[in-house]
């Protein structure tokens, strides 16, 4: 039923919305002039006292496609609580949200399109350093002291090119270091296997005549020699490929000092003095030690005018060998030089068949690789008396605490020299 003593609200300007008062029966009250003498717009009142919010389809205003928010709102009225309906037509709402719609059906396929454009572009810009070293490595086949370009954005990218670069350096040097072996292992076997060849020439030459058993000493002599290199050879392609090895054991070194003292002593080419001696051990491998020592001996017996002096300390935590010399002594520009490979600072010295020493400039290489090997070094120092020339080896020790040589010397039968 109608009511007709509703009071008149003003009406909204725009015309899309309307305001209704009702009593606590949910009968209106007063209401806006275009709906007035309309029922209620809600059917009956919120049961909560406070603002509530609810979308409804159909009201006395508008067309039925459109919605209108309805916000409800409690109110004190003369005869008792009530409630303020307003209600708001969402026309333009969903106009704005239609045409949102549909700029954004329109423009979204274009932004992707941009965007897979600049991501295309920012990859490529990205890639395109990647792709200049893949180039630049695969032309180094044919060049090995070529580098790949390093960007200088130092990134990721130029990190990678530096060590590539670093990598290349390595390998060059590994092939460099390789060829130059080759070469000279070649040019040491080349001369022994001329030497055979010739001796057996003569040896079978029916005019020469020659002794049987001459020349199978002299033949004797080369096999030995070219032995011995092919030994050292090997030993260094090992220790070049840097095996791990565990034979690792406890080595007494005074008595590897020992066997060289006497060993030298029967060369009988120089005098041998043995100035120290203490009872030192160290961890490795007893036959590369005694190798070492022997190698060193052999260099010293070669260089020295008279006389050749031993000894073995313990200082500072090092075993300490040292093998004095009173030959010609070491230039200061070439005691780094000497433990080079196949260096000779003499090419036209004598070879020493005695000594069993090839002399091919591959003593002191093996030396230096086997105290490096055993984290140590080996040095060359000057005399006091400026003549001759000083090796000394320094090894991490395991100390025993005793001075040996009183020991050693009654062992052997002799004083200390």
């Amino acid at each position: 039923m109608h009511s007709a003593a509703q009071p008149t609200l003003p009406t909204p300007v725009d015309g899309s919305s309307l305001v209704q008062v009702v009593n606590q029966t949910n009968a209106v009250t007063s209401a806006s002039d275009n709906v007035l003498g309309e029922p209620p717009i809600l059917s009956r009142p919120p049961s909560a006292i406070h603002d509530t919010f609810v979308t409804l389809q159909t009201l006395p205003i508008g067309d039925e496609s459109q919605s209108f928010r309805v916000v409800t709102h409690p109110a004190t009225l003369p005869g008792g609580p009530g409630w303020v309906y307003v209600a708001t037509s969402l026309a333009h709402v969903d106009t704005a949200t239609n045409t949102l719609s549909w700029s954004l059906a329109a423009a979204v396929p274009s932004l992707i399109v941009i965007v897979a454009l600049t991501i295309r572009s920012a990859v490529g810009r990205s890639l395109k350093p990647i792709e200049s070293i893949r180039r630049q490595a695969a032309a180094i086949g044919s060049d090995p002291s070529q580098r790949v370009p390093v960007p200088g954005s130092r990134d990721e990218v130029s990190r990678l090119a530096v060590t590539v670069n670093h990598m290349l350096d390595l390998l060059e040097a590994s092939a460099l270091k390789q060829k130059r072996f080759i070469g000279d292992a070649s040019h040491e076997l080349r001369s022994p296997l001329a030497t055979l060849r010739a001796q057996v020439e003569v040896a079978l030459n029916p005019l020469t005549r020659s002794d049987a058993l001459t020349a199978l000493r002299a033949v004797q002599v080369q096999a030995v020699r070219m032995s011995s290199l092919i030994d050292d050879l090997l030993f260094l392609a090992h220790t070049d490929e840097g095996r791990q090895r565990d034979d690792l054991e406890a080595v007494d070194l005074d008595e590897i000092v020992i066997d060289e003292f006497h060993r030298m002593e029967q060369l009988g080419q120089v005098a041998v003095r043995l100035v120290d001696l203490q009872a030192v051990r160290t961890m490795g491998r007893r036959g590369d030690l005694a190798r070492l020592v022997r190698n060193i001996g052999d260099n010293a017996v070669r260089h020295a005018r008279s006389t050749v002096s031993i000894s073995l300390t313990e200082r500072g935590g090092d075993a300490v060998i040292t093998i004095a010399n009173d030959g010609i002594p070491i230039p200061a520009e070439d005691r780094l030089r000497i433990f080079d490979r196949f260096t000779r600072l003499d090419p036209a010295r004598a070879r020493s068949a005695a000594t069993g020493d090839s002399g091919s400039g591959l003593g002191l290489a093996i030396a230096s690789e086997i105290a490096t090997s055993h984290g140590g070094r080996i040095t060359t120092e000057s005399p006091d008396s400026d003549d001759g020339a000083v090796f000394v080896v320094s090894l991490p020790v395991r100390p025993t605490g005793t001075d040996a040589l009183d020991e050693v010397d009654a062992r052997h039968g002799r004083g200390r020299a």
